[in-house]
């Protein structure tokens, strides 16, 4: 377990740089800063945070809490891991410099064939594994999804290299491979681990994972419905509304079953859990809602409600499942200062979310406030300093993580371990 210690304390300090990046990006809104390009480092920001922290952090988790020991403990894990790393790192230098140039889609490239290594290896192990059926469900689909969002990058980099002005299908392969990601390889690498902590071998488990899993392609064209209103793909789309909705009601049925689990997650990391949980079900609601006629081209050209949501999945839903965990597992030690950097990078999302939606609505109203940017960096500050001093505290006191200070603690870490 040394090896996903390891791992976690990269992907926070690779979550501080995120945070940091983006403090930088609501910065420029607000200050003159000429000598930065702001869709450089947009750029730069979106691309670490999928590969150096989320892809780093749930791909960590999966390898080393979903496998055996006789498994994870095999050589081409470290590489893999260490693999997408380091291209991470090698977009984010490369991304501010030049955008899309040679060195960034070289880097960006790479990073998606090691993440097709990982996921031939993966889905080829955890196979093998005596893990419940809707956890082998999600993490083979979560890998796939990973794999298959590709598709949407290489037509993105392939437009941007070749200056192309197609802007109905660069906007489509943005939102393919965002989709992709959050609604496939986020979201059911998420449930994945949540599942098998929980231990849910139940049918209402079962069923949660395949309408979660069958729904993610459907709900996909959703997405093209803003400029391609063929009734064929509008069928699809409505069936993919539908499978959302349907997965929505299947989760708060998958619940009752594992309520005793829930209650016996430590103080600390149950009400991170729980707004986490509640981020999932707004997601959710949110993009079934987009089927309506009205209200779908009207979302999908409002850039601060496209912002917000995926604000809402990266950090309500993800990240805090992700920061819950690490409490839960004993990754991240919760003491007097991890507990108020937690809550203050948790007020940060709450921020920030507030501000967008708001934004967002005042745009369909034809209405605009100045303050709006402001309070959009206060909530940066929040979520760079929360994820500061989170890394701090854990690089700090990382030896404490796997030293439990009493025989109970010792006794529920270890059960923990065997789950």
């Amino acid at each position: 377990m040394k090896q996903l210690e390891l791992w976690i304390r990269i992907a926070l300090v690779n979550l501080v740089i995120v945070a940091l990046l983006g403090l930088t990006l609501r910065g420029k809104m607000v200050f003159s800063m000429p000598f930065l390009d702001f869709k450089y480092i947009l750029h730069a920001h979106s691309h670490f945070a999928f590969g150096g922290w989320i892809t780093l952090a749930l791909l960590a988790l999966m390898t080393y809490r979903l496998l055996p020991v006789r498994l994870y403990e095999k050589p081409v894990y470290k590489w893999l891991l260490a693999g997408i790393l380091v291209n991470a790192y090698g977009m984010l230098f490369s991304f501010p410099f030049q955008g899309y140039a040679f060195y960034s889609i070289l880097f960006s490239t790479l990073f998606i064939f090691t993440t097709y290594g990982y996921a031939f290896v993966f889905t080829r192990d955890i196979l093998k594994t005596q893990v419940s059926g809707p956890v082998k469900l999600l993490a083979t689909g979560a890998v796939a999804y990973m794999a298959l969002s590709s598709a949407g990058a290489f037509t993105l980099a392939y437009l941007l290299a070749t200056k192309s002005q197609n802007l109905l299908l660069y906007k489509d392969a943005i939102y393919t491979y965002l989709h992709l990601q959050y609604n496939g390889f986020f979201t059911l690498g998420v449930f994945a681990l949540v599942l098998h902590y929980l231990q849910a071998e139940n049918r209402q488990a079962l069923w949660f994972a395949r309408l979660l899993h069958i729904a993610v392609i459907p709900s996909m064209f959703m997405s093209y419905l803003w400029h391609y209103p063929d009734p064929v793909i509008r069928m699809i789309a409505v069936a993919g509304s539908l499978l959302i909705v349907l997965g929505t009601v299947w989760f708060f049925i998958m619940l009752r079953p594992v309520r005793p689990a829930f209650r016996a997650l430590k103080p600390a990391a149950r009400p991170v859990a729980v707004i986490a949980m509640a981020s999932f079900v707004l997601k959710m609601i949110f993009q079934a809602l987009t089927i309506i006629p009205a209200l779908g081209p009207l979302v999908f050209a409002n850039r601060p409600v496209i912002i917000g949501f995926l604000h809402l999945v990266l950090l309500g839903f993800v990240s805090l499942c992700l920061l819950a965990y690490f409490i839960q597992a004993g990754l991240l030690p919760y003491k007097k200062t991890a507990g108020f950097s937690l809550w203050l990078f948790i007020a940060g999302i709450l921020i920030n979310e507030v501000v967008l939606f708001t934004q967002g609505l005042g745009f369909m109203l034809m209405m605009s406030s100045a303050l709006a940017n402001w309070l959009l960096l206060a909530a940066a500050c929040c979520l760079f300093a929360g994820a500061l001093l989170l890394a701090v505290s854990k690089w700090r006191r990382h030896h404490h993580a796997f030293q439990p200070e009493s025989r109970q603690e010792l006794k529920a870490f270890r059960a923990f371990s065997r789950s």
